[in-house]
Formats: C-alpha cells, structure tokens, sequence
C-alpha cells in the first residue's frame, strides 16, 4: 500500500522502506519454516516449492554471471562489444603510459551498479511471492488481501477523478508537472496508474466469478458477540455472498472508470486483451461458461460510468494513437540496434539508461530517455538472447504446471481466483510492448502479489467444511550441508537489505536517482559527496560530481590557497596545484572504471588531461591520453547531442594547433575537427543551431584566423 500511495515506489526513500519491509517479514517467515522433528529430534527447514522457483533461482544466477569479470578469451566469444567497452574503463593515462598492470577481465555488464539494484529489486519481488503464498494459507487470509487491493484501486480512482477535474492537479504535496488531463491516481504517470487499474481490474472480475458458493446457515454463536473488527473475516470469507458480489462489481466497474480516464492506450487495449483469456479459460470449464456474464457485466458497468462522466478526451487520444506511436516505434527499433551488438547475453540488467545514448536517434535531440517504452526489446538489449530464452521458458514452465492444477480443479473458488495471475501476466505480456510498467516497483510488486493470491487460492482444497494446501516443500535437516543452504538464503537477504540500506544512505547525502517530489538539491557540498561515496562506492555519478566540485574549487578558488587547504582539512594529500588537479582526474578515471558507457566522463577526462601541461612526462603520456578520453566520448557520443560533438571538435582543433601543419597528425586532428562539427550542425535545429555555428565560428578563430578553415569546418554559411 504504501509504495502505491507514494507514487509507485519509484523514488529511493519509498521504495526503501517498502523493500525493507519485505525483507524484514522474509526473515521472520524464516525463522518460523524452522521447524523440530518430533521422531528424530533435529530440527529440520522447509523451502516451499512453487513451479515461479526455477524463473528466480535461474535468473538470479544470470544476473550474477552478468556481474563477474571473466578472462578476455571468453568475453570475447559471448559479448565482443563487452569487451571493447570494458577495456575503455581501463585509466587512459596508464595506457598512453604502457602500464602492463592493466586489467584483462571484464564483465558482460559493463556497469555494475545498476545490475547490484537489478538483483536487490529481483530478490525482494521474489521474496513477496515467496512470503506471500506460505502465509496465504487460509481462504480467511485470501480475501482480505483481495479487498485491501480491490479498496485501494478504488480510492486511487477517486482520489484522481476528484484531483483532476478539480483543477488541483496535485498528487500529496507535489504538483502535477506532466499528464495534467489525466487521471492518475498517486502516480506520476498515466500509463503506471493504468497498469495498476488493469490488474485491479482484472483481479475483480476473477473474484467477482468465484463467489458462487451458497450462502451459509448463520451460525450460531454460544460465546461472548464479537466486535466490529473481529466480524471483518467473516464478513470478507464466504458470507454474505450477494452483498460482496456487488461490492466487487462496483469496484471493478470503478477501476474501470479510472483505466479509460487515465487516458492510457495500452493499458486499455491490454486490459481488454486480458479479459478476453480470461473468459476464454472459463469457456474451457463448462459449468462455469456463464460467468462470462459476470465480465459482461462488469464492461457494462465501466461503460455506464464512463459515459456519463464524458469520454470524450480517451477517445481522442486513440485518433492521435499512430502518431505519438512513432516515437515509441522508434526507440524500440534503436534499442534493439543495441541488443545486437550485445547480442547473446546482453548489456546487462538496469544498464540500458546508460548504453541507449550511443544508439539514441537524432530526432530525440538532447532528451534523457531511461526506458525502452518496451520493456520486451529492453530486456532483449539488456539480457540478451541467452536472457531472453531463459525467461521464456521459465514463464512457460510456471504457465504450464499451473494450467495443468487449475485443469483438475473443480472448485469455482479455486478455478476463478487461479485464473487471475494467467489475466494479470497476459495483462502485462500487452501492455509492455509500449510502455514500462514492469520497472516501476509499485505494480511489480502488485504483479507479485496477485500471482501469489491465485497461487495460493489453487493449491487450496475444501474437504468437508475444511480447508488444507496442497504445497509442496523441501524438507532437510540442519546437518552441514543443511546449515550451508540456510546460511546462503539468510545471506541473500541479508545482503540485500545491506545494499539497500546503503544505497538509500547514499542517496540521502547525494541525490544521483530521479526524486521530483522532494526537490533534492542537485549541488550537494564536498563534504555530503565524500559520504555518498563510502556508503555507495558502486555508484559512478558520485565520482562524477565530485570531480565537478572539484574543478569549480579549482576555478574559483586557484590562486587564493583556500581550496587547497579546504582540500587538506578534508584529508586529501593536497600541496599544490599539480596534486589538486591530480584528484579531479583521479575522481574522473574511477567514473570512467565504473561506468565506461557514458561519453561525457570520458570527454571530462580528456580534457582535465590538458591541464597538466607543465608536467615533464605531458607530451609522452598525459596528450596521449586526452587523445585516447577523446577517441572513447565519440565511440560513445552517438547523434543525439550536439554539444558532445561541439567539444569534441574543439578539443581537435586545440589539439592540431599544437602540431605543426606538417606533421603527420595535424591532418587527421583536423578532419575530427571538422567531422565533429559538422555531425553538430546536421543534429541541432532551429535558433540553437545559429548560435552554435557562431560559437564554433569564434572558437577556430582563436586558433586560426584564416577564414577558409572556418569554412571547412562549417556545412553551410548559415
């Protein structure tokens, strides 16, 4: 609920409590799956076997492998493009310096930091459903979980109808900046709302269909009356059929409202996709094919409600459906570029935000693109073909061993609630082919929750008035290998809330993750940078900006000795000048070695390199790596930002004035120069082109004042 409520989970400080929650009621379910053997004596551990157990442990491990340096000769045959990029992260000054201590492993995800949260988040989502189906063991725990899911849909509706038409247009305290036509709930987005309106939606029709039991005689109760509280399970249980049946309709039909208000395409066309399996699996059972009313019904209502509030806007955004189709279409079409040059095991998980910019189209000029828009073609870019196969088949063997159960089962409560993770699955199987719901830790973990709910509703058997699971678990004793697997499940968890922990420590002192709603300041203090550094040393954007801080010490401060001692006073080893820009570019060359994706630390690099001009060795080793830091930023510069390819033009210039024309270098120092500049004037457009012309027009001239190089290095006269 509370990841929900606070915009889907996708800033730090929610979605750390949230994980943090999981976790902590992980380790208690833990303790409590320890159990004695009354025959023996010893005391044994049950693991819970659910056919979802081969998709975590086997992509968990893929996740790790991502994450290992593995020799050159192994690199090379499983990702070629891995190993290119891996060895940009090796310090150019060593290699102009021919430093035979280099590395030679890298790993197939050449970021490590965002595959470390991919299998933070992995754990705890699996954990959930992990908890979940053990504790789900009753149709009186089963109910309520559907009624909070079912109420909070309602109420994210509501609330988002009453924000939106009002003219309020805030979520909490935070003012909408974005989708201010929109429903959205407590969401930021449209599209994420919409996700969780079509799991609640579907979700309700499934419960809706499996109150078909009898009303049962009122018992009688010889004991004390129970109070309000103590009748909700009984009430939320299988009394009160009628009642609850229309309870559920209504807020199906209510969620319904908030999915077309939402305005999101594809949420509406999966939602429709997914009701659609669903009443196809109900035609399979004969004596439960007229439940199909129930999701006739529940359209009906939708629409009823819809019309009469106006539905004029959603219908408009389908007319407009291509159009705005086109960008997505084309961020798909360049994501999957990159998932062929990281062909079989991909770029690595949580890495595509860092990788995209290189393959970026010219069309999505300067934009910050984090997501695919399809989550299909990012995880194919992401985990690659070995990637992607393992995740088919897993979810296959889940969909399989779980239609063979849900086949065999007669019980209408059972066979409909057991139907919902199938709808929910297909739900989010459509809509991520345009959008990315399955990244936003709210709906994950919604997602997670409904398949342990159907889970658990089909492994229960009613015999005679009573209720048992039919589960399955591994039993072995705490002999030394027992203790072995214990300690190494205990571990994973307690890793995972470390990093956790960590990160949010990190995150606290410097924020580097998205976090509009609480405004983080974006220019923390030295003192804040060095923090997020020791709680997080993974993270390179905290290398980055402590470089920048640096370097602005340096320029404002040079020459009045007071940065130097601030320097000291921190404990650097600071004495001069030399050693002051020595740690800019030492902070520089470990963003580099954490992250050799992103140009700009590559094109920092290069040019702090420059500054080191007084130094005997400049000429032998510190040019020669400006030289390699600039070669690296075009590798990874790509067509979408024109101010990369501005400085990268300048530094060649720079760089050819200092040779002679005569020279064998001075010639190809040139033609970068000018191939720069004129990549830079293909993809600016408008107003911002001409001033960039006349920038680039005064810099050459510094360097020469003959006009005919400034028109080498134009395209036009514009």
């Amino acid at each position: 609920m509370l990841g929900v409520l606070l915009f889907g989970a996708v800033h730090t400080y929610v979605y750390t409590f949230v994980f943090i929650g999981v976790l902590f009621a992980s380790v208690l379910l833990l303790k409590a799956n320890l159990k004695k053997d009354f025959i023996s004596g010893n005391y044994q551990y049950r693991f819970l076997q659910t056919s979802l157990n081969p998709l975590f442990f086997t992509y968990l491990g893929f996740i790790i492998l991502q994450s290992i340096p593995i020799p050159e000769v192994i690199l090379n045959f499983a990702s070629p493009e891995a190993l290119v990029v891996g060895k940009m992260s090796q310090p150019a000054s060593s290699l102009a310096a021919s430093d035979t201590t280099l590395n030679n492993r890298f790993s197939l995800a050449p970021y490590f930091y965002p595959v470390r949260q991919s299998i933070i988040r992995w754990v705890v989502y699996w954990l959930i459903f992990w908890g979940l189906t053990q504790t789900l063991n009753f149709r009186k725990r089963i109910d309520p979980v559907i009624f909070v899911i079912l109420v909070l849909g309602c109420f994210e509706v509501l609330y988002g109808l009453a924000e939106t038409y009002s003219g309020s247009d805030r979520i909490w305290w935070f003012q909408k900046q974005f989708y201010r036509d929109d429903v959205t709930g407590t969401y930021i987005n449209r599209n994420h709302f919409a996700g969780y309106m079509e799991m609640g939606l579907l979700l309700a029709a499934a419960f809706a269909a499996g109150l078909s039991e009898k009303s049962k005689k009122k018992r009688i109760n010889f004991g004390k009356e129970k109070g309000i509280i103590s009748k909700i399970p009984d009430f939320l249980s299988s009394d009160q059929l009628y009642t609850k049946k229309f309870l559920v309709l209504f807020a199906g039909a209510v969620m319904g409202v908030g999915l077309v208000f939402s305005a999101s395409r594809g949420g509406m066309i999966a939602a429709v996709g997914a009701m659609f399996l669903m009443g196809a699996l109900l035609l399979l059972k004969e004596r439960h094919r007229r439940k199909g009313v129930i999701l006739l019904a529940l359209f009906v209502l939708t629409s009823i409600y819809a019309y009469q509030i106006g539905v004029d806007y959603p219908l408009e955004r389908f007319r407009s459906f291509f159009v705005s189709y086109e960008s997505r279409i084309r961020y798909a079409q360049k994501t999957l570029e990159m998932a062929a040059d990281y062909r079989l095991a991909g770029v690595g998980l949580g890495n595509f935000q860092h990788a995209y910019p290189k393959y970026q189209s010219a069309h999505d000029i300067n934009a910050g693109i984090h997501y695919a828009h399809n989550d299909w073609a990012q995880f194919t870019a992401e985990a690659g073909i070995i990637g992607l196969f393992l995740l088919l088949i897993a979810i296959i063997f889940y969909l399989y061993r779980t239609f063979k159960l849900w086949r065999k089962r007669r019980d209408p409560y059972a066979l409909c609630i057991g139907a919902a993770p199938f709808a929910v699955i297909g739900a989010m199987a459509i809509h991520s082919y345009s959008d990315f719901n399955l990244h936003i830790p709210a709906n994950f973990l919604l997602l997670a929750v409904i398949i342990a709910v159907g889970y658990s509703a089909l492994h229960r058997e009613r015999r005679f008035k009573t209720e048992r699971m039919l589960f399955r678990y591994h039993v072995f004793s705490l002999d030394i290998k027992g203790v072995i697997l214990l300690l190494v499940f205990f571990g994973l968890i307690l890793w995972t809330g470390f990093w956790t922990v960590r990160h949010f420590a990190a995150e606290a002192y410097c924020n580097t993750m998205p976090n509009s709603t609480l405004n983080r300041d974006q220019n923390p203090t030295l003192e804040e940078i060095q923090k997020a550094i020791r709680w997080d040393p993974y993270n390179a954007a905290y290398r980055y900006k402590l470089a920048l801080k640096l370097i602005r010490f340096r320029n404002a401060e040079s020459g009045k000795g007071s940065g130097i001692k601030r320097m000291q006073a921190l404990g650097y080893q600071v004495q001069n000048g030399n050693d002051f820009q020595m740690q800019i570019i030492a902070a520089l060359e470990k963003a580099v070695r954490l992250n050799p994706l992103n140009a700009e630390y590559h094109l920092r690099a290069g040019w702090q390199y420059t500054y080191l001009w007084k130094k005997p060795d400049y000429k032998r080793r510190w040019l020669p790596a400006a030289d390699i830091s600039m070669e690296r930023a075009a590798y990874f510069a790509g067509e979408s930002r024109p101010h990369l390819h501005v400085e990268l033009g300048n530094y060649w210039v720079m760089r050819s004035k200092s040779m002679d024309p005569a020279d064998a270098g001075w010639e190809p120092a040139w033609i970068k120069a000018c191939w720069h500049y004129k990549k830079a004037q293909q993809i600016e457009k408008g107003r911002s082109r001409k001033e960039m012309v006349n920038r680039i027009k005064n810099y050459i001239r510094n360097y020469y004042p003959d006009e005919y190089f400034v028109g080498q290095a134009l395209i036009s006269n514009s």
